[in-house]
């Protein structure tokens, strides 16, 4: 995501190499992004639907195949490209104009793109509905009076629902912006192209909050907060000590009802 934003803003569209190296780093750095979603989406889905332990093994696969598949489709763009007919849009550089550019776009990049975003959406129904029902088996079972509040454990399993639209809200107006091209080649919708490019710009802010602000991080944030000198701390929002003090509480309560 940071490579992918960051070739973005860098590059001189003036310039032949500057433009062509902008458009295909950019390209090869944001298919790898979504792709390496649908690894984290298998990585669930065969831990927890089809309890499989081999995940760390399977590593170097996932390499060879995020990076594999994001230098071909560079690769199938770049033949599929008549160069000296780039197409600069203010500090942007795509593929050619006209239909044949588009449909090349298509193929290396929203085709890949939809398809992850499939995988991703029926891959975690699997995992939430399998976990949802582990968990009704659970409290079917037991014959425990007090039952703990599953209430936070739900709330994280639904949350992994979310992730696909991630996907979905940062390039559902980039597709339809490349169907518009298609159906009107060299006709350009000002807000349309604003909406395309900004929602595209945000995946990887979506991602840092969906994938890595979980409850350990947060904790460990104001854990690093509390260290900073009082003089410093005095700008920081009242509840955000309060929240970090409440976090700590509740991580002694778990342990301390494990120990029991």
């Amino acid at each position: 995501d940071m490579l992918c934003s960051f070739f973005s803003i860098v590059g001189d569209p003036s310039k032949g190499f500057f433009c062509y190296a902008q458009g295909y780093i950019t390209h090869f750095f944001c298919v790898a992004s979504f792709l390496w979603t649908t690894t984290i989406a298998f990585t669930l889905h065969r831990t927890v639907v089809r309890h499989k332990t081999d995940v760390e093994d399977l590593e170097p696969m996932f390499h060879l195949y995020v990076w594999g598949t994001s230098l071909v489709m560079t690769v199938i763009r770049s033949i599929g490209n008549e160069h000296g007919h780039i197409v600069r849009l203010g500090a942007w550089c795509f593929a050619q104009a006209g239909r044949k550019g588009t449909v090349v776009h298509f193929i290396t990049f929203y085709a890949p793109l939809w398809g992850a975003i499939i995988f991703n959406g029926v891959t975690y129904f699997q995992v939430i509905r399998m976990l949802n029902n582990a968990t009704r088996m659970a409290v079917g079972m037991s014959d425990r009076v007090y039952q703990p509040d599953a209430r936070p454990d739900m709330k994280a399993v639904n949350r992994w629902g979310y992730y696909p639209l991630i996907l979905i809200g940062a390039w559902t107006f980039g597709t339809i912006n490349r169907i518009h091209d298609f159906i009107v080649p060299g006709h350009k919708i000002f807000w349309l192209s604003i909406l395309d490019v900004g929602m595209a710009a945000l995946m990887g802010l979506f991602n840092s909050i969906a994938y890595g602000l979980n409850s350990s991080v947060r904790r460990a944030i104001f854990e690093r907060l509390d260290l900073l000198p009082e003089r410093f701390q005095r700008f920081l929002p009242k509840n955000f000590k309060s929240r970090g003090q409440h976090q700590a509480s509740e991580l002694v309560s778990l342990k301390i009802e494990d120990q029991q």
